[in-house]
């Protein structure tokens, strides 16, 4: 099977007549050893599929960053952003950039308050 029509395959998120268990469209005949062929070859391919899911969802900066530099890799990162864009993805890392309440951003700032100089540069007046 080529690449492009396994590719063509992959469920990019959200409802559809996927098989939970093999992520293959319902439709598609397969047997067990080729449903494990193709999750083997996804797996050697897309970065969210081989490293922790908690770092697509991370709170520190730093491992936003690292999802991010991660998709940039992915064959799929067109499709991911764009189901993401349409789902209006309420947070995450998705396609190589930030979501936060359904909209991307620039980049995500962590918790707690902003950094004073951050505060400066927003143009509004620092806490005495």
């Amino acid at each position: 099977m080529r690449l492009t029509a396994l590719l063509d395959t992959l469920p990019q998120g959200g409802s559809g007549p996927w098989n939970p268990s093999t992520g293959i469209p319902a439709s598609a005949a397969t047997s067990g050893s080729d449903a494990r062929e193709f999750n083997r070859i996804m797996d050697s391919l897309l970065p969210c599929r081989t490293n922790d899911p908690e770092l697509w969802f991370a709170e520190h900066s730093a491992e936003v960053e690292r999802a991010k530099t991660l998709c940039r890799e992915c064959p799929l990162i067109d499709g991911c952003l764009a189901g993401a864009l349409e789902r209006r993805e309420p947070w995450g890392v998705w396609g190589g950039e930030v979501f936060v309440d359904g909209t991307v951003v620039a980049r995500k700032r962590g918790r707690g308050r902003p950094r004073k100089s951050e505060t400066a540069a927003a143009g509004t007046p620092a806490a005495a």
